[in-house]
């Protein structure tokens, strides 16, 4: 899949990588099959971020299985295309629909879920989930990164691919100077959060074939049957995304008021009663602007590379695009270090 050689090099290497989203997995692919030592560290319960899945049981109504984060992907980079080919023959995703973008790109899921993409990459890769960074600190010619419950990693070299407010917040903890016109840049990114509702119903549900809707409505963006999107089998399940805008307003709502906001508008797609739902708060959903380039690069005092889907030279002019975005940015992280740790030469 790369086009680099490995270069003759006995000197053991080793990369911690903070974040457990698609950006990091790629990148930490990419390093361990260049013969480095991989470490992910998560702050999530299951790793992929926003490749997230969710499963909802009721005694009389089955268990439901519901992709609450990213709903699809589409791919414009030939780059990113060569990682989807090779999950279509090895059967980690399949195309959903070509209905849910203006140019009729083909719409990626993940076959199982789409948290599947994210194990599948994992299954290699040395994973620490449920792992609070706090701290993250060059001594000893390494980065030491600290845990919440007190856990440390060591890494001969680190990525960052935490949402951008995370990984200022991170890097002020750990006394870690970025110039002023950096930080300048970084602290003028801006995310756009999201309210999702996961719910189950006592019968299939009205949504159209295919099972996705995107909606002009003020307050929801998004509608999904994942029992018709193929993941859901035993028991129809439903997920809602809110606008930017109902998100922003209704975020400090408690959980039982935004699901009956939202079921309520979604009540004319769903002919059937909801016996239990959910809510989830995604904060930093989806970047808003780009910082420019694919990754920022930190020389000193070790190698470290900050990567993420807010890492482009153009922004994308198609949210199912975001994820592209993060593969490209956790491509380019991992070949930048491996350059310059002597690992690659073109």
């Amino acid at each position: 899949m790369e086009s680099f050689t490995p270069a003759t090099n006995t000197q053991p290497k080793s990369c911690i990588i903070i974040g457990g989203g698609i950006c990091g997995l790629i990148a930490g692919t990419v390093l361990q099959r260049h013969g480095i030592h991989v470490t992910i560290v998560d702050k999530g319960r299951g790793i992929g971020g926003r490749l997230a899945t969710r499963r909802i049981s009721h005694p009389l109504y089955g268990e439901g299985v519901c992709d609450y984060g990213a709903q699809f992907f589409t791919v414009s980079d030939p780059r990113f295309q060569l990682w989807v080919d090779e999950w279509l023959q090895q059967g980690v995703i399949g195309e959903w629909s070509r209905q849910f973008t203006e140019t009729e790109q083909p719409a990626y899921r993940g076959l199982k879920s789409n948290r599947s993409i994210a194990q599948h990459l994992a299954k290699d890769l040395t994973v620490h989930t449920q792992t609070q960074v706090v701290e993250l600190a060059w001594e000893a010619a390494s980065w030491r990164v600290r845990a919440e419950n007190g856990t440390e990693f060591q890494g001969d070299t680190a990525i960052v691919t935490a949402p951008i407010p995370q990984t200022l917040t991170l890097f002020d903890r750990s006394a870690i100077n970025l110039s002023s016109e950096l930080r300048h840049r970084l602290e003028a990114m801006i995310y756009q959060p999201c309210i999702a509702v996961l719910a189950l119903l006592d019968r299939p549900s009205s949504i159209p074939e295919p099972g996705g809707l995107r909606l002009k409505d003020p307050s929801l963006a998004w509608i999904a049957c994942n029992q018709k999107k193929g993941i859901s089998p035993q028991a129809t399940a439903i997920t809602l995304h809110a606008t930017p805008e109902f998100s922003q307003t209704h975020w400090e709502l408690d959980h039982s008021e935004i699901a009956t906001k939202l079921l309520d508008l979604a009540a004319p797609w769903l002919g059937a009663t909801v016996v239990e739902d959910q809510v989830q708060r995604w904060l930093y959903s989806q970047p808003q602007t780009c910082y420019g380039a694919s990754f920022i690069a930190l020389p000193q005092p070790g190698l470290l590379a900050i990567a993420g889907d807010a890492f482009a030279s153009t922004y994308p002019p198609e949210p199912s695009l975001h994820l592209e975005t993060a593969v490209l940015s956790g491509l380019a992280a991992a070949n930048y270090l491996l350059n310059k740790t002597g690992v690659l030469t073109h």
